[in-house]
């Protein structure tokens, strides 16, 4: 009994030595089943506390443990922060432990790599970064670090506690502690949106709390993660950013601060405006001015990032750009916007996301967190242009699909307006195949393909006139879904209209384009045509949501071998339902079969009980441009 009871104390005293390091029990074996479910990482905790000194000062504190349960989650166990001359990290400690909470090793700030490389040209970026080598999974690490925020602040740090797919979290909480006259606003997503507020000796102290969040698993063609996780947006209402006070309650506000940081970044030199005024003196109209000189920007600067100080919001001198022949968004769209003012044709400085998320402004939360871009906006009489500075490759008049369909703000000596970029009809979005086969007995093919890529189709084919002919050739082969198959010879023609396509023409061959089989050849309907085998998950958990609609159209003559004729043809179809249309043709010709076969996916939103009848439409579609064509030998 003795013994026994000494055995009990010595676990108690181990016990409260292990969990003495973290007030948290972390052993892996207390993790809801729930939290482990689709979780490659859970995080146990998340406390974000952000502490304002003055205006434009603070500290931001964040305590974390991250349990990793599979390898596949150890990327979330990585320490990462973006700092800047604005944000430095002041102190940093580390502990590792294993599956059963034993502390296995400490760590601390001199533990932490850091790196003022960028890829901007000019940046005043410091990033700070740790990863341990563990040498088992499953394990936890906790974090406890400080970073100083100084010379401005546009955002409160961004509670943000479930950091992408696969990964669940216990507890999370977010606190910000100011001087009770500091007026901020807030925007909660799904999760409460009301804090708990506490005001003692002139500090008021609010605190936003999740928990037991489960992990989210990727679905092709579901909703943006933002739809589902929890998210809170912080900001002051007045501010001081690198000595630039401002304070904004509404979009309007927020133009006329940005407007201010462009006021005297517009003067050009004698030089550049007489060869303005000499490159357009000719052109007919001014949408043909704005042409001329969208073309000048691209051929005589190039792209490069700045972000230095409030150069993060502010565009370097338009003189400056033409001097160095270089700027970033900010500073090529307004040195085009410069040199437009020489012509007296008004545009105006946009800000606006760049990419598939965040394509909408909240309309009453102003904030610098949904934007990361800057576009141009011309407003022509009956025509207004948004002009990509950055990308002199961009077909003049196209928006492409980075921005198309996104609001922006428009920034105006009045103030700030929220506008929404075009978009483009899906009809409009064709990849279209026209291929020539000639066939020969034993299944081995040559053929001539010409693929023609329209709009949006376009825009995800803009890199291939610039990438290596070898590349060129491997993209045009991964398109052709038959074994053995070698492109021999290609040519490509862009056109950079408003409604811009690119045409591919190339040849090809392949030892099997048809399987034989004694007397008969089986021939594959659509080698172009998708398998969307992808699609035979039983189980959905998400919404359908289809984005960019598209048109695909295909058209095959295949010669036939001598000595052999038609035995089976696939009959025609046409399938007509609230997920698309298709239509399927094939008939003999006088030398040979024309297979032609179109589809249109229009853009849309289904809801989930939708998926087995969404999966049996285009299971459907996979299964007849898979079909065969049955050749077979002539008798004697």
């Amino acid at each position: 009994m003795k013994i026994n009871h000494l055995l009990f104390l010595l676990t108690l005293l181990f016990t409260g030595m292990v969990y003495a390091q973290d007030r948290h029990d972390l052993r892996v074996s207390t993790i809801p089943d729930s939290l482990k479910t689709n979780a490659y990482a859970v995080i146990r905790y998340t406390d974000t506390e952000f502490t304002g000194k003055s205006l434009n000062s603070g500290v931001h504190s964040v305590k974390e443990a991250i349990s990793v349960l599979d390898k596949k989650g150890e990327e979330r166990a990585a320490f990462y922060y973006p700092g800047d001359q604005f944000r430095i990290l002041k102190s940093f400690n580390a502990r590792l432990y294993d599956a059963n909470g034993i502390l296995l090793k400490k760590f601390r700030l001199s533990d932490v790599q850091s790196s003022e490389y960028s890829t901007s040209l000019a940046s005043d970026n410091k990033q700070y970064f740790f990863n341990c080598d563990v040498p088992s999974i499953p394990y936890t690490i906790c974090y406890e670090y400080e970073v100083l925020w100084k010379d401005g602040i546009l955002m409160y740090p961004t509670f943000y506690p479930i950091p992408g797919y696969n990964v669940s979290v216990e507890k999370g909480s977010m606190k910000l502690v100011l001087n009770e006259t500091t007026d901020i606003a807030f925007r909660a997503f799904n999760m409460p949106v009301e804090p708990g507020l506490k005001t003692e000796k002139g500090i008021s102290t609010r605190d936003w709390s999740v928990s037991n969040l489960m992990a989210y698993t990727y679905e092709r063609m579901s909703p943006d993660l933002d739809s589902f996780i929890p998210y809170l947006y912080v900001r002051p209402i007045s501010f001081v950013y690198d000595g630039v006070p401002g304070r904004i309650t509404d979009w309007k506000d927020m133009g006329l601060w940005e407007n201010k940081l462009l006021e005297g970044r517009d003067v050009l030199d004698e030089k550049i405006k007489a060869k303005v005024l000499e490159l357009t003196e000719n052109a007919p109209t001014d949408k043909e001015k704005v042409s001329i000189l969208y073309d000048y920007l691209g051929k005589t600067t190039h792209y490069v990032s700045i972000q230095l100080g409030i150069g993060g919001y502010q565009p370097m001198l338009a003189s400056e750009v033409y001097k160095t022949g270089f700027g970033d968004c900010k500073a090529l769209s307004n040195y085009l916007k410069s040199m437009l003012s020489v012509i007296g044709i008004p545009s105006n400085y946009c800000c606006i996301n760049y990419g598939n998320s965040d394509e909408t402004l909240i309309p009453d939360f102003p904030n610098f967190s949904q934007m990361n871009h800057v576009v141009l906006q011309v407003p022509l009489p009956g025509d207004t242009l948004w002009l990509e500075c950055t990308n002199p490759r961009n077909p003049f008049g196209f928006v492409h699909s980075g921005i198309s369909g996104h609001e922006s703000l428009v920034i105006t000596d009045e103030g700030g307006y929220i506008q929404r970029l075009p978009d483009y009809p899906d009809s409009l979005n064709v990849e279209a195949y026209k291929a020539d086969v000639v066939l020969k007995g034993d299944g081995s093919a040559c053929a001539n393909t010409i693929k023609r890529c329209h709009m949006m189709v376009y825009d995800s084919y803009s890199g291939f006139p610039y990438a290596k002919s070898d590349e060129q050739r491997d993209h045009l082969r991964e398109s052709i879904h038959l074994p053995n198959a070698t492109v021999t010879a290609f040519q490509f023609k862009e056109n950079k209209a408003e409604t811009p396509s690119i045409e591919m023409n190339y040849g090809w061959t392949t030892t099997t384009y048809g399987t034989k089989s004694g007397s008969r050849l089986f021939v594959p309907v659509n080698p172009f045509g998708e398998n969307y085998d992808w699609m035979k998950k039983t189980k959905r958990v998400y919404d359908i949501e289809i984005t960019r609609g598209y048109k695909d159209v295909d058209s095959i003559h295949i010669v036939l071998p001598e000595g052999f004729e038609v035995e089976n043809i696939p009959s025609s179809v046409v399938i007509s339902s609230k997920y698309g249309y298709f239509s399927s043709g094939i008939s003999q010709t006088d030398s040979g079969i024309l297979i032609v076969q179109v589809l249109s996916v229009p853009s849309g939103k289904y809801p989930v009980a939708d998926y087995t009848a969404f999966v049996e439409y285009f299971n459907k579609i996979s299964s007849i441009y898979q079909g065969k064509i049955i050749l077979r030998k002539k008798q004697a």
